[in-house]
Parts: C-alpha cells; structure tokens; sequence
C-alpha cells in the first residue's frame, strides 16, 4: 500500500494499482530512440504483475501506531512472503516473466542490482528470513535461465527486462508516493535502448502536483496518460486494522490522472 498525504486526506493506492500504472508505461514504451526489446512481451507481463503478492495482504492492509502501513514499513517475514507468492505466480504464467520478477523482488534488498547508489549489505549481515530469500531466488534463477537456454543472448535481454521494469516502477513510485508531490526531481537510471546496451539516465522533473517532464523522452505518443486507482480515507489516527478496514470499505475509489510529457 502506498500511502501519501494529499487535499483528499490519506490516499492509498494499492501495489496491484501501482503495477497497472506500471503496464500503462510498458504499452507505451518505445521510440526511435528506444527500442522495443524483445521479445517484449515478457516484459511488459512483468511490470503488470512485479507486486501481485501483495493482493490479499492489500484485502486487509495493517495499521502500526495508528497510521495505516506503508510499503516502506511492512515488516521483512511478510515482504518475503509477499514476494515469494508472487514470484511463483509469475513463474506459473511465463518463464521469462517469472525470471524478472524473480530479479525485482531479489534486487529490492540488494540495491537493485547496482541501480542504487552505495554498495548493497552484505548478505551475511541480513536478517535470516531475507537471507533465506535471497538464496532461495538465486536457485530460482538459475533453473530459469536453464530452462530457457542461458547464454549471453538470454543475459543481454534479462539485464534489460530487468532496468525496464525498475523505469517503470520507480516512475510510479515517484508519481503516486512522495517524490512529484513534493516536487523533487528524479534520475532513472540506466534506462536500455537496446539489448545489451548499457543504458542512460532519464531525468524527470516536475510539470505541477499531477504531472512530470521526462528528458529524453522513451515513449511513443507525445503525452502519456498514466491514471491510477486510490481511495482517500480521514487523515487521523486508527485504533487498529478493523478501524481502517471499515474506512476503506466506506471510501469511493476515485482516479488519480498523472500524466507525463517530453521536455
């Protein structure tokens, strides 16, 4: 759940909300400037299904200290778990796609593969459960690259997959969470052209509280529309999980409609 404070009072946008707005950018994706690096399709099947571990955790979202929790703040056994359901639900529907989402929820507690600044921590200083994790999403991998037939053709276009789809979730990160509404700019990273290519960095800066510049400009159209679903709930603290859950049911979903633009 990402939480932020807004006129409408706490607005919550769920994970499987936020990886729709992830989907709306892969169908978009692609210029003369930036391919469509294929096959695509695994792809963009990831970024509409990276977070889909969270659906029945978001049925009944927790609440700590009294505010509802946010994405940053579940506690690491439930992450894992989180991720786990939905690497395996990925991994059922393509092994390609199983392979990235594999790699997003992995990387989340490895700096992203090198994507964030700063060396990631040693695994052998991670909490056990994570630990576990990250082992066990290595054997993941390497039975998927096997199955698909390794090589440096299947490496070339997985590093690839792999920084799209961190594009594309750290863009909605920065429109639905905290980033645009506080008007701070954004730099994504190594963003392929191509298969094999080591990438550029996009710079997002922002147009108004619902929209954003980015430069150069990766997308197809000359404005993209990326709405996303939310509900707003009281900005006030909650007694406990029961509390917030019958706020939410009481709350009408409404459209947050970003948009972005070339500069």
């Amino acid at each position: 759940m990402i939480v932020s404070r807004r006129p409408e009072g706490l607005v919550l946008v769920r994970q499987v909300d936020h990886q729709e707005q992830c989907a709306l950018m892969a169908r978009a994706w692609g210029n003369a400037a930036f391919a469509r690096i294929e096959p695509f399709a695994p792809i963009a099947a990831a970024a509409a299904c990276h977070d889909e571990g969270w659906r029945g955790w978001e049925e009944a979202p927790g609440v700590r200290d009294g505010a509802p929790v946010d994405f940053t703040e579940i506690d690491r056994p439930t992450h894992v778990a989180l991720y786990r359901e939905g690497i395996a639900a990925a991994r059922a529907r393509d092994r390609r796609t199983g392979l990235l989402v594999s790699m997003h929820g992995q990387r989340l507690y490895e700096g992203r593969g090198g994507l964030d600044p700063g060396p990631p921590p040693p695994r052998s200083g991670r909490e056990q459960v994570v630990r576990a994790f990250l082992e066990e999403q290595d054997g993941v991998q390497r039975d998927l690259r096997s199955a698909l037939g390794g090589g440096t053709v299947l490496e070339a276009w997985a590093s690839a997959g792999y920084r799209l789809l961190q594009t594309w979730d750290a863009l909605s990160i920065h429109l639905t969470w905290r980033g645009l509404l506080a008007g701070r700019d954004l730099v994504l990273p190594q963003v392929p052209r191509e298969a094999g290519d080591p990438g550029l960095d996009l710079r997002v800066s922002p147009d108004g509280p619902m929209a954003c510049i980015l430069s150069p400009w990766p997308f197809s159209g000359e404005e993209v529309a990326l709405p996303v679903r939310a509900r707003a709930v009281e900005d006030r603290p909650y007694a406990s999980d029961l509390d917030l859950e019958e706020s939410l049911e009481r709350a009408a979903w409404f459209t947050l409609a970003f948009r972005v633009r070339p500069g």
